[in-house]
């Protein structure tokens, strides 16, 4: 089985690092696993995109065929990787940022929001795209992505983004457990 990931957005707000996490919790579950990144030349504003294929066998080709889950973080990193994406495919899009997805199978969440108000920092918002996305990727567990943030971390900011993450899995869980994909924009508790 081969099963692909890919987190898109705005240089800055973490998605390579994101991306590296999910990528040590598959290994942790002993899948084969390829990590790719591309960016721009600027430091923060530029394209982001982290990539994670896992497979139960080796990855005998390094590029997206076909994407199972999409983490939009603006509208032009959705439109972008809307062609890639396998036909029953989910996307979950920071509502905030991303206002038109034509698409089936589409989470709204105002992540950027939820970061800005519950956490008080907008640098965590890749700790709490993961958490969401934890529950509907079958090859981590919130034990392996946790133990893998847990050694990428620095100390100093460890809690703070285990607890985004943390909340994020539990906002997965609420949205996993619906069944209304389009449109999931609560922000009675942020």
């Amino acid at each position: 089985m081969r099963y692909e990931v890919r987190l898109a957005g705005t240089g800055g707000q973490g998605l390579i690092l994101a991306g590296i996490v999910l990528s040590e919790a598959a290994l942790m579950e002993g899948y084969f696993v390829v990590h790719s990144q591309n960016y721009g030349p600027e430091a923060r504003g530029g394209n982001s995109v982290s990539e994670v294929i896992m497979s139960d066998e080796e990855i005998d080709y390094p590029r997206t065929l076909g994407i199972d889950i999409l983490v939009a973080l603006n509208q032009r990193a959705c439109n972008d990787s809307l062609h890639d994406m396998k036909e029953d495919g989910l996307i979950i899009v920071d509502s905030s940022a991303v206002k038109k997805v034509l698409w089936g199978k589409v989470l709204r969440v105002p992540l950027q929001r939820e970061t800005d108000h519950r956490f008080k920092d907008p640098r965590v918002v890749n700790m709490l795209a993961l958490g969401i996305l934890t529950p509907f990727c079958p090859l981590v567990s919130e034990h392996s992505m946790t133990e893998a943030l847990t050694s990428r971390m620095p100390a100093a900011s460890l809690e703070h983004n285990l607890a985004a993450y943390r909340y994020g899995v539990r906002r997965g869980q609420e949205l996993e457990s619906s069944t209304h994909f389009h449109e999931f924009e609560d922000a009675t508790d942020v």
